[in-house]
């Protein structure tokens, strides 16, 4: 080895150290900012899925200490149906439970739009469907809140 290469080395080492830790530097900063933004991703999935509780919530109770309509039911079931939709799924399992509710709302809805049409049944055994309806709806709620 030359003798003028000695401190050619360690310069070189401590430039490439100084290459690293810059680089590590700007690794972290990146990440950093990749986990604040995830962070507010979750904050704001946090809250659409409190919006859709409390919306059941609501719905559940409408459904326990009013006289409901069927189009009462049906608006109740559409800002359900609405705050699901805004639910972002992450992966297949939720994807599938956000689809298998989009499915049970409609459901629901099509047995109204049913009642409201049908126009065979007496007042009676419409108001009996109605509360047919409606204890299958409490039930439906209270199952999708206790999960």
């Amino acid at each position: 080895m030359h003798r003028g290469s000695g401190p050619l080395v360690v310069c070189l080492v401590i430039a490439f150290s100084g290459c690293t830790v810059a680089k590590m530097q700007q690794e972290s900063g990146e990440m950093s900012a990749r986990i604040v933004q995830k962070q507010e991703e979750l904050t704001q999935l946090q809250d659409r899925q409190a919006a859709l509780s409390a919306e059941k919530q609501r719905l559940l109770a409408e459904i326990d200490t009013k006289q409901v309509t069927l189009n009462q039911l049906n608006s109740g079931l559409e800002k359900l149906r609405q705050e699901n939709g805004r639910l972002k799924a992450e992966n297949e399992s939720q994807q599938r439970e956000k689809q298998r509710v989009e499915t049970d709302i409609k459901k629901f809805q099509a047995e109204i739009a049913a009642l409201n049409n049908d126009d065979r049944l007496s007042d009676q055994a419409k108001r009996e469907k109605v509360e047919s309806l409606k204890k299958q709806l409490k039930t439906y709620l209270q199952l999708m809140l206790t999960q």
